[in-house]
């Protein structure tokens, strides 16, 4: 598991620990800083954890040196340290105008723990699933020529594998949820929609995609010969529709749903805006999906605005006995003169939040207050 992430003049951070549990959410407005942690993780993954790292690349693009350094740090220092299973890997560089000369679109190693570090950063290659905010929507067909996989599992950045790896779940091996091909080994998963209690992957995912789309099914068909893959749907009597026919959220939802579902025990998926184009009951019922994912033994992180999907993961929170809310951390960034202000809200077992500064998710009350007085500002505390 990840175990934190350490920056220092990192973009709109000048200093600043993020300590990451099972399941890490971070919200706030638009261009505070929220993206920034997710951003800083991206760089070296996208790099395996190489000795050089780059600032752009297939997880993220940020830039070059002069975009990514903190524009009022004191001194020409930039660091992006990452913490696996106690394991530390540090990148970045000591003097900013030396860097630049050098490189200006990549970074070096500076330290690490010790000489036993690459099997931690090992395994978060070969077991992670990472999807950015601009995924794939409805499309016809997908090309498979893609070399840049991570491991035989990818379902891509933009969920551009999602309909080849589906097929091949159906075709050459019949995959259940957690990675799994004995139905006893996911008996007790926390994934399982409780309207099937079979476990095969595809159902299931039929099953969570019902609750985004009432009756969806999908059907992915790989065509080798052409390099192609495609997803057809079924809803409603319907076979065989188009992704166009059939809404824009299903298409960027399904690879969401499907990696939540197949990545095992000790894997990673990270998501940006995962609520991208869905209903409110949807966003709801992935909010759900992503506890129960945590639940399962998943390291899950996202970037949200949406307080529909905070109020799934709080609903699992209040009526699963068995969910611990001390595997959930949430990160409200909000703007600073600086840096950004970063604080930490964490969540008791009956769904409520330790903290909601202004800001976090208050413009429903804020509007309803207008609608019902006619009047600009809520009220202060003990007003």
């Amino acid at each position: 598991m990840i175990n934190s992430i350490n920056l220092h003049n990192f973009k709109c951070y000048q200093s600043r620990k993020f300590a990451l549990t099972p399941l890490t959410v971070f919200c706030g407005s638009n261009s505070v800083g929220k993206s920034t942690a997710i951003q800083a993780l991206s760089i070296p993954l996208q790099s395996r954890f190489s000795q050089e790292v780059n600032l752009n690349g297939s997880l993220t693009e940020v830039g070059f040196i002069k975009d990514v350094h903190n524009k009022h740090s004191k001194d020409e220092k930039l660091l992006i340290e990452l913490v696996i299973d106690g394991k530390s890997k540090s990148w970045g560089y000591e003097d900013r105008e030396v860097q630049q000369e050098d490189t200006n679109d990549r970074l070096r190693l500076l330290s690490e723990s010790d000489s036993n570090t690459s099997d931690a950063f090992d395994n978060v290659i070969m077991n992670f699933q990472y999807l950015q905010a601009e995924r794939y929507g409805p499309k016809s067909n997908f090309d498979i020529t893609d070399s840049n996989r991570f491991h035989k599992n990818w379902l891509g950045a933009k969920g551009e594998f999602t309909a080849e790896f589906l097929s091949q779940t159906l075709s050459s091996k019949r995959l259940l949820v957690g990675s799994v091909t004995n139905p006893e080994d996911c008996a007790s998963d926390p994934r399982i929609h409780p309207s099937d209690s079979r476990g095969t992957l595809n159902r299931q995912i039929d099953a969570w995609m019902s609750e985004i789309s009432p009756g969806i099914s999908v059907t992915s068909k790989l065509y080798e010969e052409a390099s192609t893959a495609v997803n057809t749907y079924g809803q409603n009597g319907y076979n065989s529709l188009k992704p166009q026919n059939v809404g824009f959220g299903i298409s960027y939802a399904l690879s969401i749903v499907s990696a939540l579902l197949f990545t095992k025990r000790g894997g990673l998926v990270i998501i940006e805006n995962p609520e991208a184009h869905l209903h409110p009951k949807g966003q709801s019922y992935l909010g759900r999906l992503i506890a129960l994912t945590a639940k399962a033994g998943i390291q899950v992180i996202i970037e949200t605005h949406s307080d529909h999907l905070l109020n799934g993961i709080r609903v699992i929170t209040k009526t699963d006995k068995e969910f611990d809310p001390s595997i959930f951390t949430l990160y409200f960034v909000s703007q600073g003169e600086m840096e950004s202000n970063v604080q930490s809200i964490s969540i008791s077992k009956d769904g409520k939040l330790s903290a909601w500064p202004e800001g976090f998710f208050d413009q429903q009350a804020q509007d309803l207050f207008t609608i019902m007085t006619g009047k600009d500002e809520l009220p202060t505390k003990g007003s």
